[in-house]
């Protein structure tokens, strides 16, 4: 089968390739995949430029986390999936996973049937970004389950992969969400259910912020407003704050003050499909290539100007 690869650290143009290799088989307990579609992040790409692990998350040559395609075979153990199932997943995150690629293995707990009213390549792009955002508002003490009915919630970062999200699963869980987001790209963040958009460039706006209770932050370098912090304000960072900005959040009172890196977890991809199905929630895709566009689509990513999310179409080959 064809896997994309990195011939090793450097920028996309440099270093993406695409190889011969034999197709997975599915081990006990995984579903073979017979991808459609994979979306990219800002981890893809900083990996591939280092070319070695962050932390936890295992660097390899053969990229790719997100995947949504087929169940074309499953392994010894696995119950539930057949042949033919629409699935998505994100896939063995932070260990490596290999879905930039035809074919793929993904443990069975990692998948979820994907929205009947997504297209296959929405759902390819939205697992790493949908469980993040979810992750994080749960981090926040705005679980599913709880509900956020009549919290408010700040998100830093509105228009991104993860904080477009964000804003729309907040406001299924009943928040009163304000958003972050360029003039340019205020209106269609508004569209995903933000009752609130500010221009992050004008600081008196985002100073006259009320205090919320929760403050995801999506962008790095990013600190949030004086004014939306009061005692017992969470706030959680995808990215990661310094030590002194962190300790500037706990001195106004912010509580817990956490980063976290998301994880694999195909139940709660199972809940976010179900909201899909609802209605409540969609993915924005900023721009859809095909697998030989690969490196565009990275430096597409590296911009730092997408919205939503960029995602990779896996055409099946005769």
């Amino acid at each position: 089968m064809r896997t994309a690869v990195y011939t090793g650290p450097g920028s996309a143009a440099d270093v993406v390739a695409f190889r011969e290799v034999d197709a997975p088989v599915a081990g006990p307990g995984e579903v073979l995949v017979r991808v459609a579609a994979v979306g990219l992040n800002p981890v893809d790409v900083k990996i591939r430029a280092a070319g070695h692990d962050f932390g936890s998350i295992r660097y390899s040559d053969r990229p790719g986390w997100d995947v949504a395609g087929t169940v074309a075979a499953v392994g010894p153990g696995v119950t539930g999936w057949g042949a033919g199932d629409a699935v998505f997943a994100l896939a063995r995150f932070p260990d490596a996973a290999h879905t930039l690629a035809e074919l793929v293995a993904v443990p069975a707990g990692d998948l979820a049937p994907a929205p009947h009213s997504w297209s296959a390549a929405q759902a390819g792009a939205a697992p790493l970004a949908a469980l993040t955002a979810w992750q994080a508002l749960d981090a926040a003490g705005t679980e599913a389950a709880a509900g956020a009915d009549g919290r408010r919630v700040l998100v830093l970062g509105g228009a991104g992969g993860v904080g477009h999200f964000a804003v729309q699963l907040a406001k299924a869980r009943g928040a009163h969400v304000i958003a972050t987001a360029s003039p340019a790209k205020q209106a269609v963040v508004a569209s995903w259910g933000a009752d609130e958009v500010i221009d992050y460039h004008d600081r008196d706006a985002l100073e006259a912020v009320a205090p919320v209770d929760a403050v995801i932050v999506t962008v790095s370098d990013t600190l949030p407003p004086r004014g939306a912090i009061r005692e017992g304000t969470s706030v959680i960072t995808i990215t990661g704050f310094t030590a002194e900005q962190e300790a500037q959040l706990r001195a106004w009172g912010a509580d817990p003050v956490q980063r976290i890196l998301v994880v694999a977890n195909g139940a709660q991809l199972t809940e976010i499909s179900a909201l899909a199905d609802a209605g409540r929630l969609t993915v924005h895709l900023d721009g859809e290539y095909g697998l030989d566009d690969l490196a565009a689509a990275e430096e597409r990513v590296e911009t730092g100007r997408v919205t939503g999310k960029v995602v990779v179409v896996v055409e099946p080959r005769d």
